[in-house]
């Protein structure tokens, strides 16, 4: 009798066991579509109409200290703020003066945590480039127009998710630098300035160049993406990435070191503004489609960007912040 009445309790706790998988499934797979429902919304007119205006004459190659580069920086402030991102530490600007002689200007925004958290992501790109060399005009189209250009929409779909209830887990922070041309002044000076502790960001996101198909990993494969400093992160994070390319949506040609050699892996962390994040010991990625032979040329324009293959780096990006904020 005690042996039909083990049986019974076990198919009990097998059956509520099931059921707590089965509802689990259930709302991953729930999740699942809300995040894919905003990741749709990611469009190449978008992305083609940002990344032009950023990357026009007008802006003069965004020299940090020039009037092309307040040109830009304008732009992004008034991009964030009517996709209703709040200011960060009351204001949308964070001015400072690099070597007392240029006037750095990050333009920060914040999208808040659905549900009250103390924990940050930071997203960010550099918004500077190179200005006027020599009577030529460094547009900056690839470095780092579509950087910015994937970060502004991005900031736009996270503070539609918040409107709407929907997300994300932790607060995130939209981080347009300055002064990157200038030893990485701009994240340097964002990161030894935080209004909270630095051991509350979960992880740093930089985007360094995302635009082009110009540098494969592998032959035959346009579909990639370099990204370096996984290994940064906290075990919980490590994995979501392949987890999140894994889908047919994506199934991107993804290179975890800067095209198999260790040094060049070393120096290309160390010379992008996740790098400011790395040295206080904060878990910080690199996302990057890498150098081309436009790179630091007044040919980087905007012939040279794929503006699907931005479309689906940026969806990709937009599912992985996602999944880290609610890790």
């Amino acid at each position: 009798m005690s042996n039909f009445l083990f049986l019974g309790v076990n198919l009990l706790f097998m059956r509520k066991a099931l059921l707590v998988l089965f509802i689990s499934a259930q709302a991953l797979m729930a999740s699942a579509q809300r995040y894919i429902a905003y990741e749709n919304m990611i469009g190449t007119e978008e992305l083609r109409e940002t990344l032009e205006y950023l990357a026009d004459d007008m802006a003069a190659g965004r020299a940090s200290g020039t009037d092309g580069k307040l040109y830009a920086e304008q732009f992004i402030r008034e991009r964030f703020r009517n996709y209703g991102l709040k200011p960060f530490n009351w204001n949308f600007t964070q001015s400072f003066p690099y070597r007392d002689s240029i006037m750095v200007r990050n333009v920060i925004g914040v999208v808040p945590a659905n549900n009250m958290s103390d924990e940050y992501i930071i997203v960010g790109a550099h918004y500077d480039h190179l200005g006027i060399l020599g009577g030529k005009t460094f547009n900056g189209a690839d470095d780092n127009a579509s950087g910015v250009t994937a970060l502004l929409c991005m900031a736009r779909l996270f503070a539609k998710m918040r409107a709407e209830g929907e997300g994300p887990g932790k607060n995130i922070i939209f981080v347009a630098y300055d002064g990157k041309e200038l030893d990485m002044y701009g994240s340097e000076y964002f990161v030894n300035n935080l209004p909270f502790p630095a051991e509350k960001i979960a992880c740093a996101v930089n985007i360094d160049m995302l635009g082009t198909t110009l540098a494969p990993v592998h032959r035959n494969r346009p579909d990639y993406l370099i990204v370096l400093g996984e290994e940064t992160l906290p075990k919980s994070m490590q994995g979501a990435i392949s987890r999140c390319n894994a889908s047919l949506r994506f199934g991107m040609d993804i290179d975890y070191s800067f095209y198999g050699s260790p040094a060049f892996t070393d120096m290309m962390y160390r010379t992008s503004d996740q790098y400011s994040f790395s040295k206080k010991k904060i878990p910080s990625l690199l996302f990057t489609s890498a150098f081309n032979d436009h790179t630091y040329k007044s040919t980087d324009t905007i012939d040279i960007i794929d503006f699907k293959m931005l479309q689906k780096r940026t969806a990709l990006l937009f599912d992985i912040i996602y999944r880290y904020s609610i890790l």
